[in-house]
């Protein structure tokens, strides 16, 4: 019985996944230019292909970031992912989705010019955070 799933995600920059992923200090693999990588499932023969790329779960069960028409989608053999390394689904994707929407909109504060004066988190992990541009009179 096959344990893989899609799970389609707001992502639409593999650029800001990749800086998720580092500062979560997860590892990855992104396939070269042209080319997608296959990972395995639990299954004898189960093999996700198409990856753009691989993120490395700490077992022998990867999560792979497909392209889709509107973006990515992370697909993974869950039950081996939850079964080998203790972590849900959800709260896998919930760590990487979260990030990746923190690096998207620090790059667009970035790209139009302004700069952070103050982050802040409260008890229920919201962020806020304070920019400024300074524009010469």
């Amino acid at each position: 019985m096959s344990h893989i799933a899609k799970i389609e995600t707001q992502i639409r920059s593999l650029e800001s996944l990749r800086k998720a992923l580092d500062t979560l200090d997860m590892n990855y693999v992104l396939a070269p230019a042209g080319e997608t990588l296959s990972i395995a499932g639990f299954g004898k023969n189960e093999i996700i292909e198409g990856c753009r790329m691989e993120i490395k779960t700490g077992s022998a069960y990867s999560i792979g970031i497909r392209r889709t028409q509107t973006g990515y989608e992370a697909v993974a053999d869950w039950w081996a992912v939850e079964t080998f390394t203790g972590h849900k689904q959800e709260e896998i994707l919930s760590r990487i989705t979260r990030q990746y929407a923190y690096e998207t909109v620090m790059d667009k504060i970035r790209n139009m010019g302004f700069s952070l004066v103050r982050e802040e988190q409260d008890a229920n992990a919201n962020i806020r955070i304070s920019v400024r541009r300074w524009e010469p009179a």
